[in-house]
């Protein structure tokens, strides 16, 4: 059996600035990535908005991704960079092209491990990975704004839970979406609940209302047990500081 090496590279250029203040903290990020036969810009605006009573608040983020060929536009190039395309979605182990988040199952495609994502482009929660072209993921332009935060006190039914449970909201556009006779609407949106876990090292997200075609991939697609299946989890690693290791892990 003749095996073969195949090789691949991705140059980068980030370029952040940030305010870590108490009142109305933010943080742009600019990234350019360059790979052969690709460039892929992207664009992250974070920005919490206090509340009044400084009893929490509401963050804000903000992406504009374009995805750029070197050279003509071939199915063959199309297939060769899918990994590097923008995602709707939060993009999967396979997508994390530059190892920079843990995967518990990085190639997974089924199970529960399969349905953990990271923080990138749009950051839905919403999944279409069954799909041969997932919704929401397009090698041109996309946009997306999420918005996360705490329900108020007066009305909050988990006030007595250990954890603050936020709500999820996104809505976002892409390339495909403006095109005539679209598989979509110009406009996706999600919503639910996020579950946080050790300080937030682990998130667990609940989808609640999402776009009509995210609700017909999940009848027609994924069988049994659709409502397991339509629940997310992401590791933040930025969360775990190394001397306080044994407050997430048992030694």
């Amino acid at each position: 059996v003749e095996k073969t090496t195949e090789k691949s590279y991705v140059n980068q250029i980030k370029i952040t600035t940030l305010d870590n203040r108490i009142l109305y903290p933010y943080n742009f990020n600019l990234t350019i990535d360059q790979g052969k036969s690709f460039v892929r810009a992207g664009f992250t605006a974070n920005y919490h908005f206090n509340y009044k009573n400084k009893k929490g608040g509401i963050d804000a983020r903000f992406f504009a991704g374009k995805f750029f060929y070197t050279s003509d536009k071939t199915f063959v190039k199309q297939y060769e960079t899918d990994r590097y395309h923008l995602n709707m979605s939060g993009a999967k182990g396979y997508e994390d092209y530059t190892y920079s988040d843990y995967f518990i199952g990085r190639n997974e495609f089924e199970g529960w491990q399969s349905q953990q994502i990271m923080q990138r482009d749009g950051f839905f929660k919403v999944r279409t990975d069954l799909l041969s072209s997932k919704i929401g993921k397009t090698d041109d332009w996309l946009m997306a704004l999420n918005f996360s935060g705490n329900i108020p006190d007066a009305i909050n039914i988990f006030n007595l839970l250990p954890v603050k449970i936020p709500l999820k909201f996104f809505v976002g556009t892409y390339s495909e979406a403006w095109k005539e006779n679209p598989a979509t609407g110009k406009f996706l949106y999600d919503a639910g609940l996020q579950l946080p876990l050790f300080k937030g090292l682990v998130n667990i997200y609940v989808p609640i209302l999402y776009s009509k075609v995210f609700a017909d991939y999940f009848k027609s697609t994924l069988g049994d047990k659709k409502f397991a299946k339509t629940i997310s989890f992401s590791i933040d690693l930025q969360q775990l500081q190394l001397n306080k290791l044994s407050r997430y892990i048992p030694l």
